[in-house]
């Protein structure tokens, strides 16, 4: 299925807050007042912000990370023909008579040799049949031996150029990754200026808010792929959002919906940006909404999939456990199904 990168333009230039400037922003020192009120909404706003830059992060992290492992691959791959090549060189120098290695050594090639290596050979057998000094034999050896170096100099090559670029990407995830922690720290910073009561509100706003007991208790049952992929991320619910997390103790919202369809055989892309072109596009009415359905979010940064009765499961943020939703918790922007 197709699949496409986002810029890394996007994270440059996305609204950047740091503990100082959001403190100023949203009033941080505030107490609880019979003010307070308007205080939680605007934590509550930063603190959204806040998530959504983590968020959008997070996808350039999982990103570069998947980078890393392809190139950590391909390195390996060019560094086992790479050796090959060394072990075949080395073989063909053995099998070089005495005067075609020496001029091998050096860089020279007598002018007889020079035309058993032409283009032409049987231009040099009309024209020189008494083959003295280097027998034809010895000759094609030389050749490939310098077939085989000039591949092993361009293996070299690709392994240096490929580890350049594992360089760029670990300095990229890196940076994310420090980007992440910050905005985190920024929205713990907010949150300690409220009360815990206060800060309760906040949280129940992000977790299961608007779907009731009798939802979940008559979600309906789904067979096939769809129904496994539902059931592995049933299964996770109540444990801990991890940025970058694909497996247990901890997922982000797209490794949550790539290893539940990868426990039903099927492969999505890494990052959100990728998902969003899995499969095939479904209006986003919820009459036209199938189990197994992906839901995007908040510019494709975030999504979550269906499971029915109009509920959603999904990994929502730091702090957060994996849990279900309403299925328009946020704007959507895009639904995709994949089965």
């Amino acid at each position: 299925m197709a699949s496409h990168r986002r810029a890394n333009t996007t994270v440059r230039t996305a609204i950047t807050l740091t503990a100082t400037g959001a403190a100023a922003a949203t009033g941080v020192g505030l107490t609880a007042t019979t003010g307070h009120a308007a205080s939680v909404a605007d934590v509550q706003a930063q603190v959204k912000m806040l998530d959504q830059q983590a968020e959008q992060a997070t996808n350039h992290y999982d990103a570069a990370v998947e980078q890393m492992a392809t190139l950590q691959k391909q390195v390996g791959q060019i560094q086992s023909q790479a050796t090959t090549a060394q072990l075949q060189l080395n073989a063909l120098m053995g099998s070089l008579g005495p005067q075609a290695a020496a001029q091998y050594r050096s860089g020279s090639v007598d002018p007889t040799l020079s035309l058993i290596l032409s283009q032409n050979p049987d231009q040099y057998l009309q024209k020189a049949l008494a083959v003295d000094r280097v027998g034809q034999n010895e000759a094609m050896a030389l050749k490939s031996l310098k077939s085989q170096q000039a591949q092993l100099t361009s293996l070299k090559k690709q392994a240096a150029d490929r580890l350049g670029q594992l360089q760029q990407i670990r300095a990229q995830a890196a940076a994310d990754r420090m980007q992440i922690l910050d905005k985190e720290k920024q929205a713990q910073t907010l949150l300690a200026t409220l009360s815990a009561q206060q800060q309760q509100q906040i949280l129940a706003v992000s977790g299961s808010f608007g779907v009731t007991p009798e939802q979940i208790a008559t979600l309906p049952a789904v067979g096939g792929r769809a129904g496994t992929a539902i059931a592995f991320a049933k299964s996770k619910i109540g444990i801990y959002y991890q940025w970058g997390g694909t497996g247990d103790p901890g997922y982000d919202c797209s490794g949550l919906t790539e290893a539940a369809y990868a426990a039903a055989g099927i492969s999505l892309g890494r990052t959100t940006y990728d998902q969003v072109t899995d499969g095939f596009e479904v209006a986003p009415i919820l009459s036209n909404l199938q189990p197994g359905d992906l839901i995007f979010y908040d510019n494709n940064e975030h999504m979550a999939i269906y499971v029915g009765n109009g509920v959603v499961v999904h990994a929502p943020s730091t702090g957060y456990k994996i849990q279900y939703a309403p299925w328009n918790m946020l704007p959507i922007d895009a639904v995709r199904r994949v089965v």
